[in-house]
C-alpha cells in the first residue's frame, strides 16, 4: 500500500476533508499559510495526530515510517521550545483570540537544527470546547541563519568602530602595536592582525580568553596579567604592564600590554586593549646589566674551580655560542689549546656518538626548564681512548629570568665506571649461580624423591604386613630414617628459597585449631614411640579465625613441636594457644613447652643459626641438619612476628611464638583427623599413569589391598587413550613421563571428561609446582615418596559410588 493511499485512509484525514467542505475558515487558514507541513490533532485523544508527508520530509524522515503519534514530534523538538508551544496552546485553548504562533526548533534526522514557524487553530464543538487542533509548519531555517549573520555583522561593526576610536587615541603614543577586544557576554575574543603577528600565530587563529592568558610566560608575567584582568572586570581598573610572553613558535618576547574595561549599567561587558612588542628595548636594558652579570659569573666560576681541584671548569655563553675551557678541560679532552675552536661544536665533536644525543637533550632541558645539568657520558680522545666523564653545571639567568650562560665542571670517572662494571658482572655471576643452585636443588629433590618413593613405600608396606617381631623395630627405624631424609630435603629447599629471597607468603583464611590438630596427628607415631604426653591447651579467651599462609604457619609449629618431642626423653610436650593484641594488632600467640634435655646459654645463643646444632653428641643421638630452627625464624620474620626461647639444661625448653595476623572468618571444621585406615574401594576403577617400573610396583602394592580395579599405563598418551575407551573413577597421574607428560595428558582428559578426579602423583613438591598443577586443573596433589596414611586419607575422600558405565 502506498504512503499516499495510507494517509487518505486515515480517519483524521477523512474528518479533515469533511471539515474542508463544511467550514470555509479552515480552507482560508490553510490558504494563508505557506506550508512546509500540515498537522491535525485530536485533543480528546492527544496521542492521535495526523501529520502530512511534507511535515516529516522537512525534518528528514520518511513519512512511511511514522505512526501519526504526537509523541513522535515531541521526541525531536527542543525541550525549551516545547514548553513555549504548550504555553501558547493552553492560552489559545482558553482564549481563541490568543494566537497559536511561535518559532520552534526541531532536531533534523541528520543532527542539525531546523527552525519552524508553527501556527495553529483550535476547532471547537458547539459549547466552545477545543476538540481538534489544525496547524501548519513553515521552514524558516534560512531566515534564522540570515538573522544570525546580520547580528554577527552588526557586532563586528560595533567592535570595529570601538577599535578605531581607541586606535586614534593610542597611535599617537605608540608604534608597531596591535589591538584586542573581549566580549564578556559572548566570551568572544578578537585580535588584530598585528596582535596575531606579535604572538606568531596564523591569521586564521581564533583566540579565547584562556589561550590569550596562556601565551604569557608562566610565573610572574602570567600572574600579573591574570590579576590585572580580574581587577579590570571587578573594579574598572585599567592596566599598563611590561610582561613576557612565549610565542606560538616558542620564542620569548617582552610586550607592553594595556587594557581598559567598558561598563554598561554598572556591569563590565567588554575589555579593550593595545599590545606592543618591546623586546628590542629590553635587550638594550640587558646590555647595560652585562658588566654586573659578568662579574657575578666570574665569581661563580672561581668558586666552582676552587672547590673542584683536579676538575675541568667550562663556561658556555648562550647568547653568542662561545665556549670557554680552563687548562684541566684541555687535559681531560686531550685537545691542544691552539686547536680549540671556542664554539659549542668543540665539545660536541668530542662526545662519543652513542652518547651525544642524550647529553644534548639534557643540556636543552637544563637551559629551558631545570636550570641544572647532571649527567655522565663518554668521550673519544684524538688517540681513540674512551673516557667516562661526569658533568655538572648550573644555568645563569639575567634579571628577567632568561638563560644566558652555563657554568660547569667535568671530571674523569673512568676508573669508577670500570670498577662498577666488574661489580655488576660479579653480581650477575652470583645471581646466575643462585639460579643454577636452585635448579640443581629442585632437580636433586626430584631425583632423590623418586627412588625414595620405592624405599619408603616398601617400608610402609612391610610395616603393615606380618613381619617377624624381631624385624619390626628394624622396619620402623628404617621408615623413621627415610622420613627424616625427606625432612632434610625439604629443609634444604626451603633454606635455598629463603637465602635467595624467592620464598613468597600466601594469604588465605585458616583455623589455627585445625592446624595444630594436624601437627599433633603427624607427630602421633613419634610421640607414641617415645612414650611421652603431648597436649594442646587452648585459652578460654582464644578466638580462632586468621588470614595468612597456613602452610608456613604449620611448618613453623611442626618444626618447633617436633624438636620438642625429639629432645624430650620422658615427661610432656605442651602447646598453649591464645590470641592477644599488641599495638592494635591481633596476634596468634603460642607457647611450646617441653621437659626435655634443655640447652646451655652457649647453645641458646646460636640455636637459630644455619647448620648449627647443640653439639656433636646431639647430632649423633638425635640427628638433624641444624636448618629447622633457622628456617622457622626466617618464616616468623617474613610474617613480621617474633620468637623467644627460654631453656635450662636438664629441665626443658619453652619457645614463645607471636605472629601478627589479620582476622578472617573461617568455617570450623571437625577436630577429627580424616580416617587413615585402608579404604574399601571394591568396584572402583583406578587408572595409574607412571613410567617408573619400581614406582609402578609400589603404588600398585599400596592400592591392591583396597580392592580397587587397577590399570597401570606408562605415559600420558596411554592414559588419554585408555580414558577415551574405558570407564574410570579416579586417576593418579605422574608429571614427568615420556611421549606425553602428565600436564598435557590431564588437559586432554579434562576436555573430554571433566568429572573424573585427576590427582598429580609426582616428586615435584615445591609450592610453585603444586600451585601450577592445581591451576592446570588437577583435583589435588600427593607427593613422592607417598605416605601411606596420607594416600588412604585421600582415597577416603573419593570413596564414593563408581560412575555409571
Amino acid at each position: 500500500m502506498s504512503t499516499k493511499h495510507a494517509d487518505e485512509q486515515h480517519p483524521l484525514f477523512q474528518e479533515l476533508k469533511a471539515l474542508f467542505q463544511t467550514d470555509p475558515k479552515i480552507f482560508d487558514f490553510i490558504e494563508r499559510s505557506s506550508l512546509d507541513g500540515l498537522w491535525f490533532w485530536d485533543l480528546e485523544n492527544p496521542e492521535h495526530e495526523w501529520m502530512s508527508p511534507s511535515f516529516w520530509k522537512t525534518l528528514g524522515y520518511d513519512p512511511a515510517e511514522k505512526k501519526h503519534l504526537a509523541s513522535e514530534w515531541k521526541d525531536i523538538i527542543f525541550e525549551e521550545d516545547l514548553a513555549t508551544a504548550f504555553d501558547n496552546f493552553e492560552k489559545h485553548c482558553a482564549n481563541p483570540a490568543h494566537p497559536y504562533d511561535q518559532f520552534v526548533r526541531y532536531r533534523h534526522k541528520k543532527g542539525h537544527t531546523v527552525w519552524v514557524r508553527c501556527r495553529g487553530m483550535a476547532i471547537r464543538d458547539t459549547t466552545g470546547k477545543p476538540i481538534r487542533m489544525i496547524g501548519a509548519h513553515t521552514d524558516v531555517t534560512a531566515l534564522k541563519a540570515q538573522e544570525a549573520e546580520n547580528l554577527k555583522q552588526e557586532r563586528e561593526q560595533k567592535i570595529a568602530y570601538q577599535q578605531q576610536a581607541m586606535l586614534l587615541a593610542e597611535l599617537e603614543k605608540t608604534a608597531n602595536i596591535g589591538t584586542w577586544e573581549v566580549d564578556l557576554k559572548t566570551q568572544e575574543v578578537v585580535w588584530s592582525k598585528q596582535t596575531k603577528a606579535i604572538h606568531e600565530v596564523p591569521d586564521n587563529f581564533v583566540p579565547n580568553i584562556e589561550t590569550g592568558i596562556h601565551f604569557y610566560k608562566e610565573g610572574e608575567s602570567r600572574d600579573q596579567i591574570t590579576a590585572a584582568v580580574t581587577a579590570g572586570i571587578e573594579n574598572g581598573t585599567p592596566w599598563d604592564l611590561e610582561l613576557q610572553i612565549i610565542t606560538a613558535t616558542g620564542r620569548e618576547k617582552w610586550v607592553r600590554a594595556q587594557g581598559k574595561p567598558y561598563f554598561s549599567d554598572g556591569e563590565c561587558i567588554r575589555l579593550f586593549g593595545v599590545f606592543q612588542d618591546i623586546t628590542k628595548q629590553k635587550n638594550v636594558e640587558n646590555e647595560l646589566r652585562a658588566a654586573r652579570e659578568e662579574a657575578v659569573s666570574n665569581s661563580l666560576r672561581i668558586q666552582i674551580a676552587n672547590s673542584s681541584t683536579g676538575m675541568g671548569v667550562w663556561e658556555w655563553d648562550l647568547i653568542n655560542d662561545s665556549l670557554y675551557w680552563d687548562d684541566w678541560m684541555y687535559s681531560l679532552y686531550d685537545v691542544p689549546k691552539d686547536k680549540f675552536s671556542g664554539a659549542f661544536e668543540a665539545w660536541e665533536t668530542s662526545v662519543h656518538p652513542d652518547d651525544i644525543d642524550h647529553a644534548k637533550d639534557l643540556l636543552i632541558t637544563a637551559i629551558k626548564k631545570t636550570g641544572s645539568y647532571d649527567t655522565q657520558f663518554r668521550i673519544l680522545t684524538s688517540e681513540g681512548i674512551v673516557k667516562h666523564i661526569k658533568a655538572n653545571a648550573l644555568v645563569q639567568k639575567d634579571a628577567s629570568g632568561k638563560s644566558i650562560k652555563m657554568i660547569g665542571v667535568n671530571y674523569d670517572i673512568t676508573d669508577k665506571v670500570n670498577t662498577m662494571a666488574v661489580l655488576k658482572q660479579e653480581k650477575s655471576n652470583a645471581e646466575a649461580a643462585t639460579r643454577a643452585k636452585s635448579a640443581f636443588l629442585a632437580n636433586m629433590s626430584h631425583e632423590i624423591r623418586t627412588p625414595m618413593n620405592a624405599i619408603l613405600g616398601a617400608l610402609q608396606l612391610l610395616a603393615n604386613s606380618t613381619v617377624e617381631a624381631s624385624l619390626r623395630p628394624v622396619v620402623e627405624n628404617a621408615t623413621f630414617s627415610a622420613k627424616g631424609l625427606i625432612t632434610i630435603i625439604n629443609d634444604i629447599l626451603d633454606y635455598s628459597k629463603i637465602e635467595s629471597e624467592k620464598l613468597m607468603l600466601e594469604y588465605a583464611p585458616f583455623s589455627a585449631l585445625d592446624t595444630l590438630d594436624t601437627v599433633k596427628y603427624e607427630l602421633e607415631d613419634l610421640v607414641n614411640q617415645k612414650g611421652i604426653d603431648f597436649t594442646i591447651e587452648v585459652a578460654p579467651e582464644f578466638v580462632d579465625g586468621w588470614c595468612g599462609d597456613s602452610v608456613r604457619v604449620k611448618q613453623i609449629l611442626l618444626n618447633l613441636t617436633s624438636n620438642a618431642v625429639k629432645f624430650t626423653k620422658e615427661g610432656t610436650v605442651t602447646v598453649k594457644l591464645n590470641s592477644i593484641e599488641r599495638n592494635v594488632q591481633d596476634v596468634l600467640y603460642c607457647q611450646i613447652i617441653d621437659t626435655g634435655i634443655g640447652m646451655s646459654e652457649e647453645v641458646q645463643a646460636r640455636v637459630f643459626e644455619r647448620f648449627s646444632q647443640a653439639d656433636s653428641s646431639t647430632t649423633r643421638l638425635y640427628g638433624g641438619t641444624g636448618l629447622g630452627m633457622a628456617i622457622s625464624l626466617s618464616l616468623v620474620k617474613l610474617m613480621d612476628g617474633c620468637m623467644h626461647l627460654e631453656s635450662e639444661e636438664g629441665k626443658g625448653t619453652t619457645i614463645t611464638l607471636e605472629l601478627p595476623l589479620s582476622r578472617a572468618a573461617v568455617k570450623q571444621e571437625s577436630a577429627d583427623i580424616t580416617e587413615d585406615s585402608m579404604p574399601n574401594l571394591q568396584g572402583m576403577k583406578i587408572l595409574v599413569a607412571e613410567d617408573n617400573s619400581i614406582n609402578q610396583m609400589v603404588i600398585e602394592s599400596m592400592l591392591t589391598p583396597t580392592g580397587a580395579d587397577l590399570t597401570m599405563v606408562e605415559n600420558g598418551k596411554q592414559a588419554v587413550d585408555y580414558v577415551q575407551q574405558n570407564q574410570v573413577d579416579l586417576i593418579f597421574m605422574d608429571i614427568q613421563m615420556p611421549v606425553m607428560d602428565g600436564l598435557e595428558a590431564q588437559k586432554h582428559i579434562r576436555d573430554s571428561n571433566r568429572d573424573i578426579p585427576v590427582i598429580a602423583l609426582t616428586a615435584n613438591v615445591m609450592s610453585e609446582d603444586v600451585a601450577q598443577y592445581l591451576d592446570a586443573g588437577f583435583t589435588t596433589h600427593i607427593g613422592k615418596p607417598v605416605d601411606l596414611k596420607a594416600l588412604y586419607q585421600l582415597l577416603h575422600l573419593y570413596r564414593s559410588t563408581p560412575q555409571a558405565s
